[in-house]
């Protein structure tokens, strides 16, 4: 059973997600059997690192906007919200809502970037969508559409590539750990004292472009995981490209955790490319 609180989405104690107002409804936190499995304390959802301006999107805000004064900022201009398939229309302070799935569906605009944004939460099951559409051209370094932040209690990771060789993470004791994995595509994490792990998939991208993985580390803060894109491209006028991720849970020992991830690798794979009619559907 899911309840969802107006200002964010939070099922019950045992399968918590947030949906977060002031990082413009994206996620923002993500618990599982009790445990904290990504901090709220962080950004998730789309960025844009724009050449000569800096970073703008989920909760990351420019001081210095081009057209007006004040701070510039994703605009978001329709939010929807369906429980267990039907529209949620009472948004009062202190409603809860519960049900067994949620959707959210949000359209926004980042500079020159138009978002479409679907988050699908079923079965312990997340599917996150990001489509994007230039409708103007844009320098860009680089432009994660999709990111999350594990838990820092997550000590091991496992990836792999696309020639199937397996791959563990190291994560760094202190100071800041970064690195771009070419070719892989999902990101496995584990914490021993808890006996629960974290998998992401990335499932879904446009033709022609590589997939490859941002890891951020920060010990104490996260252990983050972002899909990396749009490095060092001026994006035409008239681009779209459709990002889809699968994200899910497994429980573990330490003598077990890699074979019990990459079953749920396995499993959330055969969920991915989902697709959305709604969406123009550019193949991998």
């Amino acid at each position: 059973m899911w309840h969802a609180l107006p200002h964010s989405f939070a099922p019950w104690s045992q399968r918590r997600i947030v949906i977060d107002g002031a990082k413009m409804w994206t996620l923002s936190g993500i618990d599982w059997r009790g445990q904290m499995m990504a901090t709220e304390d962080s950004a998730y959802g789309t960025v844009l690192t724009i050449r000569n301006v800096g970073h703008l999107g989920t909760a990351h805000f420019l001081d210095a906007p081009r057209n007006s004064s004040g701070v510039e900022k994703e605009i978001v201009s329709d939010l929807r919200f369906f429980l267990d398939g039907k529209a949620v229309v009472d948004f009062s302070p202190g409603k809860i809502l519960s049900g067994r799935s949620f959707r959210m569906e949000r359209t926004s605009k980042i500079r020159g970037i138009a978002v479409k944004s679907f988050v699908a939460i079923n079965d312990n099951t997340i599917v996150e969508t990001a489509h994007l559409h230039a409708d103007e051209s844009i320098d860009l370094v680089k432009a994660p559409p999709l990111m999350y932040a594990w838990t820092p209690c997550a000590t091991v990771g496992l990836f792999d590539d696309d020639s199937g060789i397996l791959k563990r993470a190291v994560f760094v004791k202190d100071g800041r750990g970064e690195e771009v994995v070419p070719k892989a595509g999902w990101l496995a994490v584990f914490d021993p004292v808890s006996g629960t792990g974290s998998v992401c998939c990335f499932v879904r991208y446009p033709d022609g472009d590589e997939m490859a993985l941002l890891l951020v580390d920060e010990p104490g803060v996260y252990r983050k995981v972002a899909l990396y894109s749009l490095v060092d491209e001026v994006v035409p006028v008239g681009w779209e490209g459709t990002f889809q991720s699968v994200i899910g849970f497994f429980a573990a020992s330490e003598s077990d955790w890699e074979q019990k991830a990459l079953q749920r690798v396995a499993e959330l794979k055969n969920l991915g490319a989902i697709g959305d009619p709604r969406l123009a559907d550019p193949k991998r």
